[in-house]
């Protein structure tokens, strides 16, 4: 159960979630008061987005394990 809380809490704390958020948000408030779209909808643009986070997120970790893999690999060819 921890572990599911440090990684929403980490997931909620990233700046990048939270400006996509804070923009689909503004845009559903927006789309709400313009032209009236069906609850579905709405969850299924904050679900596509929620997913497009873990991702993304997913894909930085992997990203930052290569490169830290690589510096490891060039310090040690280099001892």
């Amino acid at each position: 159960m921890t572990k599911i809380l440090k990684a929403l809490a980490a997931y909620l704390t990233d700046w990048k979630n939270l400006l996509a958020h804070a923009l689909i948000g503004v845009g559903l408030v927006a789309v709400a008061v313009f032209l009236p779209v069906h609850w579905a909808i709405r969850l299924a643009i904050l679900v596509a987005v929620v997913a497009f986070n873990i991702a993304r997120g997913r894909r930085d970790a992997a990203r930052k394990a290569g490169k830290a893999g690589k510096a490891g690999e060039a310090s040690e060819a280099q001892s």
